[in-house]
């Protein structure tokens, strides 16, 4: 006789709770930081000059234990500047952070930390954001493109660049999308 495979019913990622409170005790007082959420994870906004020293107290604290370097990526906010989103794991304790790099958009190419040091998944997430955004990885060891040509210095995802309004008004118009053949 064999036995029946039982169902998997998935559930939902929601925040963890707690999670900021032990954040908040794990970092430094001398560190500013904003906590919010996000549909499922503890968001927590922090400025560059910090970024290393947070990310350090997340990954080698005995409670939170962020081993695992999930993503990282740029966003144009435009007035507000460049936003850098950083994703860490817990494969100790299955919990999820984001933490929300505010750079100031007085800066065309603002400098963060590399966290090279800590992950190395994140040389290749940093090439990326680098080659992408403008964003500066300071101590990086080989911030050269991934996809696009090494002389070519545009940074194709900033809202500002002369490609973006067409891009985005791809596939918005009346009839179907594309172009007929």
């Amino acid at each position: 006789m064999t036995s029946v495979p039982k169902q998997f019913t998935p559930t939902r990622q929601v925040p963890r709770q707690g999670l900021a409170e032990k954040i908040r005790r794990a970092v430094p007082n001398h560190i500013p930081l904003e906590f919010g959420e996000t549909k499922t994870d503890v968001d927590v906004r922090l400025k560059p000059e910090h970024l290393l020293e947070v990310v350090r107290v997340l990954k080698e604290h005995r409670d939170l234990a962020f081993d695992f370097l999930r993503n990282m990526a740029g966003v144009d906010m435009q007035e507000q500047g460049l936003h850098l989103k950083i994703h860490l794991y817990s494969f100790k304790h299955n919990h999820t952070v984001q933490l929300t790099v505010e750079c100031p958009p007085e800066e065309d190419h603002p400098h963060v930390p590399s966290l090279t040091s800590l992950y190395r998944a994140a040389d290749w997430h940093e090439r990326e954001a680098a080659e992408m955004f403008g964003f500066i990885f300071d101590g990086h060891p080989n911030l050269k493109n991934l996809l696009l040509e090494e002389d070519l210095h545009i940074h194709p995802l900033l809202k500002a660049h002369p490609l973006q309004e067409p891009e985005i008004l791809q596939g918005i118009e009346d009839g179907p999308p594309g172009f007929p053949f």
